[in-house]
């Protein structure tokens, strides 16, 4: 079977055929969520508990893939262990929905062996963020699925926010719609990046994509790389220096990635600050703001950052290929995701 799901990913990179766009059905009480680990391993496993207790209070049941406790390195499990837990999950008809117990390292190792068929056939929710990233493309991509870029599993209950966006995401067949900022504690010390700083006005209307720009940047060159042409596009990072930041963002710039782009979306981007990763602090590291702002304004497409989504405690819920509508002025910011993800 995997060598089908090969042959059906390079038939739609060599005539360019794009797969039609595929909802999965909406999440309901009673249903199933299937949690597993295609990265690294709970560090937490009290999370888990806390995770559990959540679920049931939307009615939801659950079931734990194979490996979701082994530890092989960083990873939980083998590349084949996690990739079987994967695998079995969306072939499992009681799971409507897949939740990543969390991110951290060791998707991207999946794609050569990911039954994209199998996948295609039993289309199905899939959400989380960060390393899972190196999922929610290739899948979107390959087989036309809407892929969630969401909290994983030891998120979703961190806040009233985070919760009210992954219901209403996976919950309900309506569009999602305008989207708000989390309610600021006071208006003394205000957060920053600003929820909406805008880099460039503008209007675009268009598919979302987007992600972890680490993992972005690791699919570059890969049969899975992101087709941002003619989409509006969003990511985000944590503890990665402003300097490697310009590195991630030129190496798509070089590839082409935002000739056609509609509009961009830059996440808070956590821990993003010079010096922050600890790894390396250069006297003439520019803060994040700058390098965002000298690296995309030859755009002619909104750009916004700052948006509540990705590694901070706060999280948008984000459907991977349906419409949305990103409006820009100095004065205010509009979000909009039109279009229902789910049926």
């Amino acid at each position: 079977m995997v060598q089908t799901g090969v042959a059906k990913r390079d038939l739609v990179k060599s005539q360019l055929i794009k797969p039609e766009l595929v909802k999965p059905r909406v999440l309901k009480r009673g249903d199933t969520i299937g949690i597993c680990a295609p990265a690294s391993f709970s560090l937490e496993p009290g999370y888990m508990e806390y995770g559990l207790r959540f679920l049931k209070k939307l009615g939801l049941k659950y079931k734990l893939s194979k490996n979701i406790s082994r530890a092989w390195g960083s990873y939980a499990g083998t590349d084949q262990e996690r990739l079987d837990d994967l695998h079995s999950m969306f072939a499992d008809p009681e799971v409507s929905a897949i939740m990543c117990a969390r991110g951290g390292n060791g998707t991207v190792r999946l794609l050569p062996g990911l039954d994209f068929d199998l996948i295609g056939k039993n289309p199905k929710i899939l959400i989380g963020f960060s390393d899972i990233t190196g999922l929610l493309i290739p899948i979107h991509q390959q087989t036309g699925l809407v892929t969630f870029h969401g909290p994983t599993f030891g998120w979703f209950f961190k806040n009233k926010y985070s919760y009210d966006h992954f219901v209403h995401a996976l919950m309900q067949t309506k569009p999602i719609g305008l989207v708000e900022d989390p309610k600021a504690k006071d208006e003394w010390d205000p957060p920053y990046p600003p929820p909406r700083m805008v880099l460039n006005p503008g209007s675009a209307r268009g598919p979302l994509i987007g992600g972890c720009l680490t993992l972005i940047s690791q699919l570059m060159g890969t049969p899975y790389q992101i087709d941002a042409a003619g989409k509006i596009l969003f990511i985000e990072d944590i503890k990665e220096e402003p300097h490697a930041i310009d590195r991630m963002l030129t190496q798509l710039q070089l590839a082409g990635t935002f000739n056609k782009v509609r509009g961009v979306i830059i996440g808070e981007c956590l821990d993003c600050n010079p010096g922050a990763s600890k790894r390396n602090q250069l006297t003439l590291n520019y803060g994040l703001e700058h390098v965002l702002r000298e690296k995309l304004s030859f755009l002619k497409v909104p750009v916004v950052y700052g948006l509540r989504f990705g590694h901070g405690d706060h999280k948008i819920t984000l459907p991977l290929g349906v419409t949305a509508t990103l409006d820009a002025t100095q004065d205010d910011v509009l979000f909009r995701i039109e279009e229902s993800a789910t049926i």
